[in-house]
């Protein structure tokens, strides 16, 4: 995929954490437009006014209220077009190996992750819809 159709891109960015949604802004704003919720409510109120154009889900496991998988379930059911990594430190935890069995989740991304490796296996993801 050519570098000006991955800059249209929009991807959605779910963590708690403001230093972690941040971070990732930092690594991916260059190559992507970038929408960010500090939790799963968050992120579905931006999913109803822009789940047509948002293309992936960047998102947590553990945030208070609903956690990633949680959410996973429905952005699956609501928004199956859109690929859906998991951040986590937990990537053994069985509620999660549940979810990537069930094809809720495309992909698990271990904690800490790097911003080059993030990026290459982003790209791989979307290259595969939008190519």
């Amino acid at each position: 995929m050519s570098e000006a159709k991955r800059k249209q891109a929009c991807l959605l960015i779910v963590d708690d954490e403001m230093l972690n949604r941040e971070l990732l802004r930092r690594v991916l704003h260059r190559d992507y437009e970038i929408e960010e919720a500090e939790d799963a409510n968050t992120a579905l109120d931006i999913l109803e006014r822009r789940g047509e154009e948002i293309q992936l889900i960047l998102c947590d496991q553990l945030m208070p209220g609903r956690s990633g998988t949680q959410l996973a379930a429905d952005v699956r059911e609501n928004w199956p077009s859109i690929h859906f990594l998991l951040l986590t430190g937990y990537d053994d935890d069985p509620v999660v190996v549940e979810a990537l069995d069930k094809g809720l989740i495309g992909e698990v991304v271990a904690k800490p992750w790097r911003g080059s490796a993030l990026k290459r296996r982003i790209a791989q993801r979307l290259d595969k819809s939008l190519g």
